[in-house]
């Protein structure tokens, strides 16, 4: 059972036959935190975290990309591929003012594409204000009305995304959403799911982090004031100022929003990452509000139920739908439309053997009746998946 078409599955005979695992490439995570996340992020994590490995994504592989077709792949039936000139990058992040700060005074020839991207967005969006770099609002509008638009057009491509290497200018000062972001995980559902914690718990960072520059470099009460009308703007509506339909800064209220620092973005931005670059939690936690708490309480968890490879002692069918069928193989679709399964047909026959009865007493029911072995592997990802799950035979009424 895997992500690429299933080696055909044998029912068992007289001696027994063991199913395909469920990912070829399913096998316990191996690189510390610092290897996978921009090193900011890093430090802040391992301080939450008991010490160990972050789960490695190996099925989303950036560099090729798993959600472009193969050469010769049948397009269609319904099977979703990314634009191999976009990808996942039909995403512009915001940038927090810390992060905008460190991108521009990263002097390193490496960085060289990722300050001329952010210049530009500096120079031609009415995006930027002490809090954030944040797309043009045409932008936004567009993507909040393009989702299934998403790696799949070049309009809404991110300027950060360089189109010769397809690679990301800007890696290692990624927002939130673009480290945590994955098509496919490794642990399915369970590992989204980590993801998606950790994510939540990195954007309350950096919204309060952003926050408190703006209140330490002073931009003057005034810009706060305009500041906040600015905040209450971006997130209400759909309505576009004329200057931000033709994407053109409107240049009164950002001297009104800037406040002391008009004409000294730059520098501006520069002092966020001067003040956050050396915070470790412990200054994370004194400078953030209780979202901060409550979010990082939820990482732990979801990090803890990464931990668990137990099988349950009683499983039930979860949801799923049957995207494809084939002689040897069905694709299904649980927790992520970007990450069908293909079940060998046996292993597909053998669910509606779960119906809560104990878990030994179901497998040796497939072994027997079906002839088909599921191992200890097969039933983990199963469960990670969202295929089965936890829960016991309903009572009959009385």
């Amino acid at each position: 059972m895997n992500r690429t078409g299933p080696p055909p599955a044998t029912p068992e005979q007289d001696s027994g036959s063991t199913a395909p695992p469920a990912s070829q490439s399913f096998r316990p995570s191996g690189v510390d935190t610092v290897g996978t996340l921009p090193v900011l992020y890093a430090r802040w994590i391992e301080a939450i975290l008991p010490p160990g490995p972050l789960p490695v994504e190996i099925e989303a592989t950036c560099t090729d990309c798993a959600m472009c077709a193969r050469p010769g792949e049948p397009v269609g039936a319904g099977r979703i591929f990314f634009d191999s000139a976009s990808k996942c990058c039909t995403y512009t992040p915001g940038l927090p003012n810390f992060l905008a700060g460190a991108i521009l005074g990263d002097p390193s020839p490496a960085m060289a594409a990722g300050r001329a991207s952010l210049k530009a967005r500096l120079s031609e969006a009415p995006g930027a204000s002490p809090l954030t770099v944040l797309p043009p609002p045409s932008y936004s509008l567009l993507y909040r009305h393009s989702q299934n638009a998403f790696g799949r057009n070049n309009a809404l491509r991110c300027p950060h995304f360089d189109a010769a290497s397809g690679r990301c200018t800007i890696w290692p000062y990624r927002d939130p959403t673009c480290v945590t972001w994955f098509c496919k995980h490794v642990r399915g559902k369970i590992g989204q799911s980590f993801w998606k914690a950790l994510q939540t718990f990195l954007n309350s960072v950096v919204k309060d982090l952003s926050l408190w520059c703006v209140l330490q470099l002073d931009i003057g009460d005034s810009a706060l004031a305009a500041l906040e009308s600015w905040r209450e703007g971006e997130m209400s509506g759909e309505n576009l100022q004329p200057n931000e339909v033709d994407g053109r800064p409107d240049a009164a209220a950002a001297r009104k929003t800037w406040g002391r620092w008009w004409g000294r973005e730059t520098a501006f931005y520069a002092e966020c990452a001067e003040r956050v670059c050396d915070l470790d939690y412990r200054d994370v936690e004194r400078i953030c509000g209780p979202d901060v708490q409550l979010s990082s309480r939820l990482v732990q968890r979801a990090y803890d139920r990464l931990q668990q490879t137990k099988i349950p002692a009683h499983l039930r069918v979860g949801r799923f739908t049957v995207e494809s069928t084939a002689s040897d193989a069905v694709r299904v679709r649980s927790y992520s439309r970007l990450d069908p399964l293909d079940l060998p047909v046996p292993v597909f026959n053998a669910l509606s053997c779960f119906d809560g009865r104990p878990t030994a007493d179901v497998l040796s029911a497939a072994r027997r009746d079906r002839g088909v072995r599921l191992d200890t592997r097969m039933l983990r990802t199963l469960i990670d998946f969202g295929i089965l799950k936890t829960g016991q035979k309903s009572k009959p009424e009385k």
